[in-house]
């Protein structure tokens, strides 16, 4: 008999990769999906989908009386930047959306949540690599609402028994993100540029350091922590461990379109609020406990995602 799960954001760059993965692993996979930065022609077809706001108190109720083994909860507006300008907006898509995404759990009983969190809810990190214990000095509201989500997983699962894995991501790229925003996804922003055929544009200093890690690399932890009783009630980085300066990423990206290093137009303006200037993860929690680690260094990463992007 198949497990069901509901995928929230389901038709956004993650979501996508996430249901592909989930449904060749047998499950069967509800997408929900507001459709704000998601498309729908990442909704394959014959998808049991749901064009449903879950920010909307009893918007879930329209969905069937499925028995969901698990709620993966990726929809978010998830750009430091946008939530300073309308952080009600933000508000309501990110920290009301996993309470009421969490009360549906406890009213359907639900027993399982795996919620995507974020290494923004460290805020500029205190300790590098970051290890999930460090201090939680979130520097934006999109970081603010962010690590509110988690306090309510654990909130549900102490009174009402509702088990959660948190997931912080760090920053996911590959290929299927959405080129046309350039507030959110920075390998995409950058590619989306070289496409253009525009100078680059980028928004604070050339010497911050990101942590990257492949969507591919993502839902393979996500999949791996399902079935996991270890993984339950647990709170893990989801990032590659590995990290680079700006300058160094668009080398590397610029290189691999046949440019001599530094030859590409670079522009550089006044970074964005809440933008931290370090992120490098501790992955070594997620290594131990789910015999996880990242498949696919950045290099390669952007060779994959250049390629596929090239090829369509």
């Amino acid at each position: 008999m198949s497990k069901y799960i509901l995928l929230s954001g389901g038709a956004g760059f993650v979501g996508r990769w996430l249901f592909e993965k989930l449904s060749n692993d047998g499950y069967k996979v509800v997408v929900i999906d507001n459709l704000s930065n998601g498309n729908m022609t990442n909704i394959i077809s014959g998808t049991e989908f749901y064009q449903i706001d879950i920010s909307i108190e009893n918007s879930l109720n329209e969905l069937p009386n499925y028995e969901f083994d698990c709620v993966i909860h990726l929809a978010a507006q998830a750009s430091n930047a946008i939530s300073f300008l309308d952080p009600m907006l933000d508000l309501q898509a990110n920290q009301i959306s996993t309470y009421n995404l969490l009360n549906f759990c406890r009213n359907r009983n639900i027993k399982r949540i795996i919620y995507s969190s974020s290494m923004s809810a460290y805020g500029q990190p205190l300790e590098l690599p970051t290890p999930e214990n460090n201090q939680m000095l979130p520097d934006s509201f999109y970081a603010v609402h962010k690590l509110a989500g988690e306090h309510y997983c654990r909130i549900f699962q102490k009174e009402y028994g509702v088990d959660f894995t948190i997931f912080r991501f760090y920053t996911v790229y590959g290929h299927g993100q959405n080129l046309a925003n350039v507030n959110q996804g920075l390998l995409s922003i950058y590619l989306s540029y070289i496409f253009n055929k525009q100078p680059i544009v980028v928004k604070g200093s050339k010497d911050r350091v990101r942590d990257l890690i492949h969507v591919s690399d993502v839902v393979n932890a996500i999949s791996m922590s399902l079935n996991s009783e270890v993984a339950k009630n647990k709170t893990y980085n989801l990032g590659s461990g590995e990290s680079h300066t700006i300058e160094e990423l668009i080398n590397m990206i610029t290189n691999e379109f046949g440019y001599t290093t530094g030859k590409y137009p670079v522009i550089y303006e006044n970074g964005t609020p809440g933008d931290p200037f370090q992120t490098k993860a501790d992955i070594s929690k997620i290594s131990k406990e789910l015999n996880w680690k990242p498949q696919i260094s950045v290099i390669d990463g952007i060779k994959l995602t250049i390629k596929s992007y090239n090829s369509k």
